[in-house]
């Protein structure tokens, strides 16, 4: 009786007062959006596309389209050209399961070589339970890997039974998921290198008690 007990309190206290909800909005995201882009030259846009559980999937149509054709224009392959300088405004809209999907993509053409918009991404992790689970990250791309580095001021509670730390695009589940593997660091400035992965593939950390199956925390990707 006393080891269930102590079970109970455990699954409960991970538990805490969420409502599991796996579904998400579909969405469209551009991976390798750029600020400029340099006159009579291409750059080949490249979107993923994600359905109401957070899987990549593949849409039902997709339409690119440009703000101002005399200053750029782009094929429906997402090929974009640079014709005159000015500003411009690229757009991708799809539709995912009869449900609408768009993403902007704001540049500048000019002589400068083409660009990047973003190179680091970060957030800030939150519990989802009784548990302390908190802290600050950044995600930057190391070549072909994903760098994931946690500040100083990361917590998380020893007491997390069987806690595991995943990339993900639904912040409810782990499914469909990268799974980065148990959580080792409890305290303090540490960081994750990640093969293969870049810097747009995921929306959110989450994390989950592993052996039941509930979620304890995430931090949105900003």
């Amino acid at each position: 009786m006393k080891k269930l007990s102590i079970l109970l309190v455990v699954l409960f206290g991970c538990v805490g007062e969420d409502i599991i909800m796996d579904q998400v909005e579909p969405e469209v995201r551009v991976t390798n959006t750029i600020s400029n882009l340099e006159i009579n030259t291409t750059w080949q846009f490249e979107p993923i596309f994600f359905d109401n559980v957070g899987n990549e999937t593949t849409p039902d149509e997709v339409v690119w389209s440009t703000s101002d054709a005399s200053v750029a224009i782009i094929n429906q392959d997402g090929l974009a050209t640079g014709l005159d300088y000015g500003e411009v405004t690229f757009t991708v809209a799809a539709t995912i399961n009869n449900i609408p999907v768009i993403a902007t993509i704001d540049s500048d053409v000019s002589d400068d070589p083409t660009s990047g918009s973003l190179e680091i991404r970060s957030g800030k992790i939150m519990t989802t339970s009784s548990y302390d689970l908190q802290g600050n990250f950044d995600i930057s791309q190391d070549g072909e890997n994903l760098l994931i580095e946690f500040e100083a001021n990361y917590i998380a509670d020893q007491g997390l039974p069987g806690l595991y730390v995943y990339l993900t695009n639904n912040p409810n589940s782990p499914a469909g998921g990268y799974e980065i593997g148990a959580v080792t660091v409890f305290n303090g400035a540490h960081s994750y290198l990640i093969p293969n992965v870049d810097l747009f593939d995921y929306e959110y950390i989450f994390y989950y008690c592993k052996p039941f199956k509930v979620k304890v925390g995430h931090g949105d990707i900003e």
